[in-house]
């Protein structure tokens, strides 16, 4: 099966927003058990691995719960849930990150 297109590009795009450190992280309840990414529990490099693991058949994406036109990508590799949007070119936010 091949890795779609769509899924080739975002993963590109949270790699480098990982690696240049330009991501920021939603606020939200219960975010010291919902976004290890945030709290410091795991770093960028650990969120990028898991990423570049992942395949086209561990992703999905739908639309935000409250801004319609951005989209939210969830990834979910090795037991790790990873769900983020893009705000800008390589400006990431980060919802989740847990297992």
């Amino acid at each position: 099966m091949s890795i779609p297109g769509k899924y080739r590009q975002v993963k590109r795009a949270v790699i480098a927003a990982l690696r240049s450190g330009r991501f920021q992280h939603e606020a939200r309840s219960g975010i010291n058990v919902k976004n290890l990414l945030s709290t410091g529990q795991i770093s960028a490099q650990f969120v990028e691995a898991l990423i570049t693991r992942s395949d086209g058949t561990q992703y999905r994406s739908s639309p935000h719960h409250s801004i319609a036109s951005i989209d939210v990508h969830i990834i979910e590799s090795g037991g790790w849930y990873v769900k983020f949007y893009f705000v800008g070119d390589p400006e990431t936010v980060f919802i989740s990150v847990h297992q």
